[in-house]
């Protein structure tokens, strides 16, 4: 009796253990499948890519005129203040000299009011006053000078060109210029200057742009082709991912299998409409690769395609 009641509480107190320890298959192949990732894909596109580089430039003035005291002196009369436009033969200014000043006190009749008379400062060219340095009632001395104004017909880009790039970029190559707005002005590259910058290693060449308005000192993008268009394997730029250093670029195709596996990639031009070039063997037009969710992704790694949302728009 007692050996048969031994036997039955140890068969319970297995079933027991057992039951604890066992835990259902459909629970952990739940767990499994959320934790998942999720991502979306797409196909690798032939793209056509134009061989071009950009450059910086900085627009300047390249004619600049000054207006100096003809004498020694009081400054009257002028009426002129920054960014007027000032005409050749224009009076800017009239000066009073000291001689005048003395010869007022003691022409009490007013026979020598001709000599009084202040002395007038003529424009010898037009511009923009960009510089005023004296006031009414200010004492200059002769020579000094009183405006300085620039000729907006005069305005250039300065185009800064890298020393290593002189063997494809040159006067005469044209070039995109890139306004703050957007536009575009085919343009092309004239005379470089004599000398290249020692600390950027640089060289300077010249863009008219005077009727575009821009003020000195603007930077602007200006895009040089130094080839023809060249086709190539392309992804949108988000499916290209990168290390902190920026030189090991990969890119995650999706296998038959399901998984994510890790494609080394040599990363090139980016298009206008967000495409990236990559070179690699191990790729197609017929692959798929990961687009979204394969941040942070192992390689070989299970993932899950997100479903497409319906067409029509409907929500």
């Amino acid at each position: 009796m007692k050996n048969t009641i031994h036997l039955t509480l140890g068969l319970s107190a297995l079933l027991a253990i057992t039951a604890c320890t066992s835990a259902p298959p459909a629970a952990d192949d739940a767990a499994a499948v959320a934790s998942t990732p999720v991502v979306t894909v797409g196909s690798p596109v032939t793209h056509t890519f134009n061989n071009s580089i950009t450059f910086t430039g900085t627009t300047q003035y390249q004619q600049k005129a000054v207006i100096r005291a003809g004498i020694a002196g009081y400054i009257h009369h002028r009426g002129w203040k920054m960014g007027d436009i000032v005409k050749a033969g224009s009076v800017y200014c009239t000066i009073t000299s000291k001689e005048q000043q003395a010869l007022k006190n003691i022409d009490q009749s007013g026979i020598l009011a001709k000599f009084r008379a202040p002395i007038p400062v003529v424009a010898g060219t037009g511009g923009i006053l960009t510089a005023v340095n004296y006031q009414n009632g200010d004492y200059v001395a002769e020579g000094d000078v009183l405006a300085t104004m620039t000729q907006q017909s005069s305005l250039v880009l300065l185009v800064n060109v890298p020393v290593e790039y002189l063997s494809k970029v040159k006067a005469g190559t044209p070039c995109v210029v890139i306004m703050p707005d957007g536009t575009k002005l085919n343009k092309t590259l004239q005379a470089g200057l004599p000398t290249a910058d020692p600390a950027s290693q640089t060289q300077s060449f010249i863009v008219p742009i005077a009727a575009t308005n821009l003020p000195e000192g603007a930077n602007l993008k200006v895009t040089v082709p130094l080839s023809g268009p060249e086709q190539g394997l392309a992804v949108p730029v988000k499916a290209v991912q990168t290390d902190e250093t920026q030189e090991h670029f990969w890119v995650f195709k999706l296998g038959a299998d399901g998984k994510a596996y890790k494609i080394p990639v040599t990363a090139g031009k980016i298009s206008a409409d967000s495409l990236q070039e990559i070179q690699t063997k191990q790729l197609s037009t017929s692959d798929k690769v990961i687009l979204e969710g394969a941040y942070g992704l192992a390689d070989s790694s299970k993932v899950k395609i997100a479903p497409q949302p319906p067409k029509g728009g409907a929500e």
